[in-house]
């Protein structure tokens, strides 16, 4: 089974747990003690299949590796599943607690990147301005736990995209939002209009966004507003 390491988020200081000494002894020894990936564990003759950010838990083997009482894990894991940190499923022989949200905080998709080649190293410096422009507007969607708008994405349109997102009872998650601002700067790129895209999927009651057929497609729309007669 990968071993490797775990990452620590620094919204932990910011919650208080690290001046709670069993508190954060006991959560860091249960993310240290969470599967990375999903296998199979054999426990009393039966099989158990643990997915990433899962493991076999037991009181007394966590009272005896943190030297800590029973009475004080049990007060833990009760806090730790009010806050939505951990899950636990229990069987008359044992139970398995789950890390909630382990695939987003611990992914191995994060961590574990390929080293790039010389080869590769040398390619990326070769990438155009616009490229570079890209990457800095993708950057910059999320800054710390805000989003930032890209500055020629008009924030009252965006605004009304996602109460129109919410009145479809599709409200937008963090997640979602940068998707669909991600979305926006490629097909911005490509030669077609962000305000258009959005208005278009307000006024037709889409729940998404969706690249026009053609990139002269919005300027049809208006264009019978300015022609000469």
């Amino acid at each position: 089974m990968h071993r490797g390491y775990v990452k620590l988020w620094r919204k932990s200081l910011d919650a208080g747990w690290l001046k709670n000494h069993k508190l954060w002894s006991f959560w860091s020894w249960c993310l240290m003690k969470a599967s990375h990936q999903e296998y199979d564990q054999i426990i009393n003759y039966q099989t158990v299949r643990l997915v990433p950010g899962d493991f076999i838990f037991g009181l007394n083997s966590a009272s005896k590796e943190l030297r800590m009482s029973i009475q004080s894990i049990r007060t833990i894991l009760i806090f730790l599943e009010q806050k939505k940190n951990l899950r636990r499923k229990t069987t008359n022989k044992f139970s398995i607690v789950s890390i909630i949200n382990w695939d987003i905080y611990q992914s191995e998709e994060q961590t574990t990147n390929k080293q790039l080649t010389n080869k590769q190293q040398t390619t990326n410096k070769q990438l155009t301005t616009n490229k570079h422009i890209r990457t800095k507007e993708h950057k910059h969607i999320k800054n710390n736990t805000a989003i930032v708008l890209p500055e020629w994405l008009d924030k009252e349109l965006w605004e009304k995209f996602k109460k129109h997102r919410k009145s479809k009872k599709r409200e937008l998650t963090e997640d979602s939002e940068i998707l669909n601002i991600k979305k926006l700067i490629k097909w911005k790129e490509e030669g077609y209009d962000p305000k258009f895209i959005i208005e278009e999927s307000i006024a037709n009651g889409w729940q998404g966004l969706f690249k026009p057929k053609n990139k002269t497609e919005s300027e049809d729309k208006y264009a019978g507003i300015f022609s000469k007669e």
